[in-house]
């Protein structure tokens, strides 16, 4: 258990202000606000202030690298700038919610810095979602602003947002990053950038608020229950400054290159460890082995962050050896479990003890291993709290109570980057915290006698897949449309690459059918690949609760018999 805080939790029992119905998000009290600055865990700056800083100091230093370009400070900043007085110039304004579907691309960069300078929100929205996710986010955000590529992948972004702007009132412009705009209410990103250039007086009169919401993302499915946390400036920089400064301070000459999209909040951070730091960041339009191992060749890149999947991707890969990888020093595992296997097979290619982190949208990073740590601290836990941050388990059924060393319980979080609520949900936020300030997340674990914490799973039936939460209702009720099923339950499904995968239990309408035939059904309702089952179990009835519910423990236990016996059989 971490030690007891120094001052009373009474100063922190107001964690947000009382809201007049005509804001638009929740704030924090000034108490709240002023009990983590006298403790100097908030900087009380903005992502863009600090951002210029490091521009002014070290303008001609490598910023950002593609396989193509590369961009120093003073460019970024110089792009980044024409892009919000362009922005001002189309009409975006303070407090506005800007969607940005792109991939980890230079513009997703340039956006950070620039909607933070204006003051509105940045939305990212990932990759994989398709109309039908793309038009539940948007109509609940209610969304200003949408960026989006022409296409990307062989999915034309900009026609299908074309399609729902229809359905969504709120939205003003769309701009369109690399391609072309049509009619009105249309830009493009290289328009907005040129036509900046020669507006940047739009800038002087611009405020800047720490306290401000900044960053938009979601923790869930996109229908029933979606989960939008905030965060503002303030609880941002609080972490990535210090983050990133003693990353800088440990290896003076370090280049980073994140494999996870910038659309997931664990790719998105890395701009602000190369904004507050002077990092060069090595992008990655989308996640290839090949990419990967090339660029890190070339750059002498010497840290890398991903996802297990991301890092079994290198490591795995039939061409691996070919490239010289000796240059990487760090490296950082998150968004899912890791096994002790991958942590010792990071260790034997690189010499470095990896890291493990847990964290969610909503705390952004609780806890971490270093590379100080004992061995089997690295290998078995997921490190202790980080800057600031505090560690309890309590009791899931009596928050009430708190668990001693190894018992395992519901985790809570309390610290200065807690979100500052759900977006159009307060009353989900205030389910989830207490009048001391802490967080309870509905995960498990256990913390031992030194602070470190074992993750042990989730309360709820979430199945983490490579780092994307998937809720089995949402695709419980996508393939109870399907005519050919009767009944249906969704788990996860235990995998060592993705930590899980889908799989669906299904009583059939008649005949059993097949995965392909799944997959065609959910291609015609344009759902999100990762949400396709990966693994289908026929039963004639499912086991039921008194009360006529399905029990989902029953077919947890299944499913984790079942797929030891698939690994066992191919092990032999």
């Amino acid at each position: 258990m971490t030690p007891p805080d120094p001052q009373p939790p009474a100063s922190i029992s107001r964690i947000l202000a009382d809201s007049s119905p005509y804001e638009r998000f929740p704030r924090f009290s000034e108490s709240y606000r002023a009990y983590w600055i006298s403790r100097g865990n908030w900087a009380d700056c903005t992502v863009h202030g600090l951002f210029d800083d490091t521009a002014a100091e070290h303008g001609d230093a490598t910023a950002l690298v593609t396989k193509d370009r590369r961009w120093t400070f003073r460019e970024f900043k110089a792009d980044s700038d024409a892009l919000a007085a362009g922005l001002l110039g189309a009409g975006v304004r303070r407090q506005d919610i800007v969607s940005v579907q792109l991939p980890n691309w230079t513009e997703f960069c340039l956006l950070q810095i620039a909607l933070s300078r204006i003051g509105a929100v940045i939305q990212p929205l990932h990759l994989v979602f398709r109309e039908r996710e793309m038009r539940s986010l948007l109509e609940f955000c209610d969304t200003d602003v949408a960026i989006v590529p022409e296409s990307f992948g062989g999915y034309d972004y900009a026609d299908v947002m074309r399609g729902l702007r229809d359905d969504l009132p709120c939205l003003k412009l769309l701009v369109i990053a690399r391609g072309e705009s049509r009619g009105d209410g249309e830009s493009t990103l290289d328009a907005l950038i040129e036509e900046g250039r020669g507006n940047l007086d739009r800038l002087d009169s611009l405020e800047s608020n720490p306290d401000a919401v900044f960053y938009l993302n979601f923790t869930s499915g996109t229908e029933g229950n979606p989960k939008g946390f905030l965060h503002t400036h303030n609880t941002l920089v609080s972490t990535f400054k210090l983050a990133a400064q003693a990353m800088k301070a440990m290896d003076p000459d370090i280049v980073n290159l994140a494999c996870s999209p910038m659309t997931h909040s664990y790719g998105h951070f890395t701009t602000y460890q190369c904004a507050f730091a002077a990092i060069p960041m090595v992008l990655v339009d989308r996640y290839r082995p090949l990419d990967v191992l090339e660029l890190v060749q070339r750059e002498k890149v010497t840290s890398v962050s991903g996802t297990p999947a991301h890092l079994i991707g290198l490591l795995h890969h039939p061409d691996f050896e070919k490239y010289d990888t000796s240059s990487i020093k760090s490296v950082g595992v998150g968004g899912a479990a890791s096994s002790p296997d991958l942590i010792e097979e990071i260790k034997r290619a690189w010499g470095s003890s990896g890291a493990n982190t847990y964290g969610m949208g909503e705390t952004i990073l609780h806890t971490r291993t270093m590379p100080f740590d004992p061995p089997e601290k690295i290998r078995d836990t997921v490190g202790r709290p980080m800057l600031g941050a505090e560690l309890k388990i309590v009791d899931a059924k009596d928050r009430s109570r708190e668990l001693g060393p190894g018992e395992i319980g519901e985790i809570c979080f309390r610290g200065p980057t807690l979100f500052v609520g759900y977006h159009k949900q307060p009353e989900l936020t205030d389910e989830t915290r207490d009048d001391e300030g802490w967080f309870y997340t509905s995960d498990l674990g256990s913390a031992d006698e030194d602070g470190y914490l074992s993750f042990a799973g989730r309360a709820k039936e979430v199945i983490n897949r490579g780092g994307s939460k998937i809720y089995p209702k949402e695709i419980e009720s996508l393939l109870a449309g399907f005519a050919r099923v009767r009944d249906v339950a969704v788990v996860g499904w235990p995998d060592d690459r993705l930590g899980e995968t889908v799989c669906a239990y299904i009583v059939a309408e008649g005949d059993a059918f097949t995965l392909e035939d799944l997959a065609a059904y959910l291609d015609g309702e344009k759902v999100t690949k990762y949400m396709y089952p990966q693994h289908l179990v026929f039963m004639d009835e499912f086991p039921m609760t008194p009360t006529g519910k399905v029990q989902k423990v029953a077919l947890q236990e299944d499913v984790r018999r079942r797929a030891k016996a698939e690994n066992e059989e191919g092990a032999s």
